[in-house]
């Protein structure tokens, strides 16, 4: 074979193996992490109350980098070293709640 065709289908091959185990690590990564706060989203500062520290945190609208809208949920992407996303269920939120997000989408 042309070893540029062989390069492609090798690349391929190992595609097909590696993204399934990357899922798959991916999910059991989001199932074991416990996000143990209690988060509010006000106009002007974020606050989350921690449950088994007895700690609150102030952030500001600039801690979350990313604000997406879907079919069904929200998904927060945070300004991190390491990113972090929170998904919210649209079902879970009131109309004003879902109208702050928007707003500060823009």
């Amino acid at each position: 074979m042309h070893p540029i065709l062989s390069a492609i289908v090798y690349f391929l091959l190992i595609n097909v193996i590696l993204w399934p185990l990357q899922y798959i690590s991916a999910k059991a990564y989001a199932r074991s992490i416990n996000f143990d706060a209690d988060v509010t989203f006000g106009e002007d500062e974020i606050i989350i109350k921690h449950n088994n520290k007895e700690a609150i945190e102030t952030k500001d609208w600039n801690w979350i980098q990313k604000i997406e809208i879907r079919k069904e949920r929200i998904w927060l992407t945070l300004t991190q070293a390491r990113p972090f996303g929170i998904s919210i269920p649209l079902s879970k939120l009131s109309k004003s709640d879902i109208d702050l997000f928007r707003r500060k989408m823009k």
